[in-house]
C-alpha cells in the first residue's frame, strides 16, 4: 500500500512537471488556432445575418407587392363597373 501511494506521488509529481513546461508550448500552438476559427465564426455569423436580413427583405417586399396588387385588381373592378357617360348614337 505504501508503495502504491509512492507511486501515485511520482506519477503526480511527473505530470505536474510535464504540464507546467509543456502548457506555454499548448498555448503558443493553439493561440493561432483559435483566432483563426473565432474569425472564420465571425465571418460565418456575419454571412448569416445578411442572408436572413435578404429573406426577410424579400418577404417584407413580397407582401408589399401582392397588397398593392390586390388594391389594384380591386379599384379596376370598381373602375369596370362605373358606367362611361352618355353617348350619341348616330343611324345611317
Amino acid at each position: 500500500m505504501f508503495e502504491r501511494n509512492i507511486q501515485r506521488l511520482v506519477v503526480g509529481s511527473a505530470i505536474a512537471i510535464a504540464t507546467t513546461a509543456l502548457l506555454p508550448v499548448v498555448k503558443k500552438t493553439l493561440s493561432p488556432i483559435v483566432q483563426d476559427f473565432t474569425k472564420q465564426m465571425r465571418y460565418l455569423m456575419v454571412t448569416a445575418k445578411e442572408g436572413i436580413e435578404d429573406m426577410a427583405a424579400e418577404v417584407k417586399f413580397e407582401r408589399m407587392r401582392k397588397a398593392i396588387d390586390k388594391e389594384l385588381a380591386i379599384e379596376g373592378e370598381l373602375l369596370s363597373d362605373h358606367q362611361p357617360g352618355p353617348f350619341i348614337k348616330i343611324e345611317k
